[in-house]
C-alpha cells in the first residue's frame, strides 16, 4: 500500500523547474539518483587518489602495515579512516541506487 505524502508547493515548484518530464514520483526519484551518483562518485575519486597516494590498494595498505611504518601520523591514520569511509560509502551508495532502481 503506498502511503501519502504532504510536499510544499515551493519545493514542488522546484522539481518541476529542474525535472520536466515525468510525474512528481519519477522527478523525485530522478533527483535522488543523481544525488545518489554523484556521492558515489566523490567516493570512488577518494579511493583513487589514496591508491595513487600510497601505490596500494587498502588491502595492501593495511597487509603491509603502512600506518605502523609510517609512525601512526594523523595524516596516515586520517587517510585509512578516510579510505575505510570511502569504501564503506561506496557500497552503501551502490546498494541505495539497486533498491531506488526498483522502485516502481
Amino acid at each position: 500500500m503506498a502511503g501519502s505524502l504532504s510536499i510544499s508547493r515551493s519545493l514542488i515548484d522546484i522539481v518541476n523547474t529542474i525535472e520536466v518530464e515525468g510525474d512528481i514520483n519519477s522527478k523525485v526519484k530522478h533527483i535522488i539518483e543523481n544525488e545518489l551518483l554523484r556521492r558515489l562518485n566523490r567516493y570512488e575519486l577518494a579511493v583513487r587518489n589514496l591508491e595513487k597516494k600510497y601505490n596500494v590498494t587498502i588491502s595492501e595498505f593495511k597487509k603491509k602495515g603502512i600506518v605502523a611504518k609510517k609512525g601512526y601520523s594523523y595524516e596516515v591514520e586520517n587517510d585509512l579512516w578516510e579510505w575505510e569511509s570511502s569504501q564503506d560509502g561506496i557500497k552503501t551508495v551502490k546498494a541505495e541506487i539497486k533498491r531506488l532502481r526498483g522502485i516502481q
